[in-house]
């Protein structure tokens, strides 16, 4: 594992090349950690770059061409060692060709690159996807980015609150297998529009919204200051912090797909959100961090 750091005036990025894994945000101007930093006692994660698949796929398989493939939850190449270069003091880029062994998972030969920069309090992260198949290629992508609690305590019920940028009409929960359930949910908001961290809030697992409806999150913490705010193009996002368990985390994760449903046997082409990319052709997308 190799690691390279960021900097600016305000900021402190680590990335690593397992997985192209953000490690920290420190502010050094506040001199704070915004980034969990992965203790297992909670979940190990604190980055993962999620591809060719999001969430759960049903009985872990998809179905193209007639053939049926076998994909782990979230993909592969967050268990990949990437390769990393730094341009700058404040850009680095990150890149995974694939390989043989991987078409038996995933059936299309392709590049994930995502560059890394600092620009003032924001930190960026831009996904490009190269399609190198002379067919059409169909995958999701996911950022997962986890967020500390700075008021943290496990004895407190609500240890901070998430402020929606747009007005989501409704949620999805995933069930059996981390797959969808059909139904919508109303959005579990207070009386002051804002979604409590709690163990309550994630009862039934991840808060789901689709549609576009939320262009971004913004964590507040217990006296209702932001403490990060994260924004991308993603139509989906989710929500999460461990099931059943007071965190000191929340994860904030802007979705380009969403898991299957429950009892999806279809082809790869109708996962929900799924990406379609033409042949030789480059997908952007990405997501930003901004520091108050």
């Amino acid at each position: 594992m190799e690691l390279f750091t960021l900097t600016n005036r305000s900021l402190r990025v680590t990335i690593s090349t397992e997985g192209a894994e953000m490690q920290s945000i420190y502010d050094t101007v506040s001199e704070r950690e915004v980034m969990w930093q992965g203790d297992p006692k909670y979940w190990g994660g604190r980055s993962p770059v999620l591809f060719p698949a999001v969430g759960g796929l049903w009985n872990g398989v998809f179905h193209y061409e007639g053939r049926t493939y076998k994909m782990p939850k979230h993909g592969f190449v967050r268990a990949k060692t990437w390769k990393g270069t730094q341009y700058t003091p404040a850009r680095a880029r990150f890149e995974y060709m694939s390989t043989a062994d991987d078409m038996k998972s995933f059936p299309f030969p392709f590049r994930v690159t995502i560059d890394y920069s600092l620009w003032n309090r924001k930190v960026r992260a831009k996904f490009y996807v190269d399609n190198y198949s002379d067919k059409p290629m169909f995958f999701q992508m996911g950022g997962h980015p986890a967020l500390n609690l700075p008021d943290f305590n496990e004895n407190e019920v609500e240890n901070g609150y998430v402020k929606f940028i747009g007005k989501p009409t409704h949620i999805l929960r995933a069930r059996e297998q981390g797959c969808l359930q059909p139904e919508h949910f109303d959005v579990p908001l207070n009386g002051e529009g804002l979604l409590p961290v709690s163990v309550a809030t994630f009862a039934n697992e991840a808060i789901i919204l689709e549609k576009s409806e939320v262009k971004g999150l913004i964590l507040l913490d217990t006296q209702r200051r932001p403490v990060a705010t994260v924004y991308s193009t993603a139509p989906c996002w989710l929500i999460w912090s461990m099931q059943g368990v007071h965190c000191p985390y929340v994860c904030f994760e802007p979705w380009y797909g969403l898991p299957d449903y429950e009892g999806f046997d279809g082809p790869l082409n109708m996962r929900p959100y799924v990406q379609r990319l033409g042949s030789r052709r480059m997908w952007e997308g990405g997501y930003t961090i901004e520091i108050p």
